[in-house]
């Protein structure tokens, strides 16, 4: 099943009370698979976080969606993208997503199925973001969404 490009729910979120801002955050999650789209996003709303706004790689990728608009549209404060093979091919897209001057302001969160393999690839690039490997901790992903808040 396919899910909606955009789904953007405005609830109140409490578990990242002590980033800057109000506790309303946004998040867009960007993955390639429905089922990963799906278990991220339960597992952050069972966490409190629910304000998510999912769109899928490959509609970026295919220009089915206009990232910029997407990301003026739904106003997210962080960006969560998953890095999927081919890593070298879908980092240097998410390179040329991430210089999007709609981008400006906004914090970074990379997924990825292979930590060491991206690793390898992104090099010294990765020093601005975080790379979160799979299976994921939702732990580990609030404290990656506390930190790209904090960087704001």
């Amino acid at each position: 099943m396919r899910l909606p490009i955009h789904r953007l729910k405005n609830t109140r979120c409490n578990v990242l009370q002590d980033c800057p801002s109000s506790t309303r955050h946004v998040v867009a999650l960007i993955n390639a698979s429905d089922d990963t789209v799906d278990m991220v996003q339960g597992m952050l709303e069972a966490g409190g976080l629910q304000c998510l706004v999912n769109c899928h790689f490959s509609d970026l990728k295919n220009g089915h969606i206009d990232f910029g608009r997407y990301l003026t549209r739904h106003a997210p404060e962080v960006v969560i993208v998953d890095i999927s093979p081919p890593y070298l091919e879908n980092w240097r897209f998410f390179k040329t997503l991430s210089a999007d001057k709609a981008m400006k302001g906004r914090g970074l969160v990379v997924t990825t199925t292979n930590k060491k393999r991206l690793d390898e690839v992104v090099g010294s690039d990765s020093q601005a973001i975080e790379i979160v490997g799979k299976p994921y901790d939702l732990d580990q992903i609030k404290t990656a969404i506390q930190v790209a808040l904090k960087r704001l």
